[in-house]
């Protein structure tokens, strides 16, 4: 699908299938309100996306076949690309809010002072990273470490 589908100015809210849950880590990555959970039959994702107005993206054609919910199928098996159509065909780069929610749950991840966290994260990271951030979910803590610059630059390369 080329062209982009209009949207109000808010970002939509995504429910992704058992078939897309690297889709939907990098969604939420990019900070796109994504619902994902490997057991959620067909039914359950159809109910969660009426009552929630969320858009259903699959690879499964047969859910798409409900016209009561709104709904995508990436062209593409790779995540990347993916990515890249959610990106364009629901015009949403101007909506990326990158780490802004966490990629295991979906929660929205804040700033959190360094000394609430210290005793939960390794000596090293501890000793030498200044600011952290926590999920207001999962409570999972976020920091700048190694993995921070792979995922900028993935970032670029997804943008391209």
């Amino acid at each position: 699908m080329s062209d982009t589908l209009p949207l109000s100015n808010a970002a939509p809210g995504f429910i992704c299938d058992v078939h897309l849950g690297k889709l939907a880590r990098r969604l939420r990555l990019l900070g796109f309100d994504t619902i994902y959970r490997n057991v959620l039959e067909d039914e359950e994702i159809i109910r969660i996306a009426r009552t929630d107005q969320r858009i259903i993206l699959t690879r499964d054609g047969e859910i798409l076949s409900n016209k009561t919910t709104r709904g995508y199928r990436p062209d593409s098996i790779f995540s990347d690309e993916q990515v890249r159509e959610v990106l364009s065909v629901f015009n949403l780069r101007g909506q990326i809010r990158l780490f802004s929610l966490c990629i295991k749950c979906n929660g929205e991840i804040i700033p959190v002072d360094k000394d609430s966290v210290i005793v939960l994260v390794s000596p090293r990271s501890g000793q030498f990273m200044e600011h952290f951030w926590r999920c207001q979910g999962c409570r999972k803590i976020y920091w700048q470490g190694s993995h921070y610059e792979k995922l900028r630059k993935w970032f670029g390369d997804v943008l391209k």
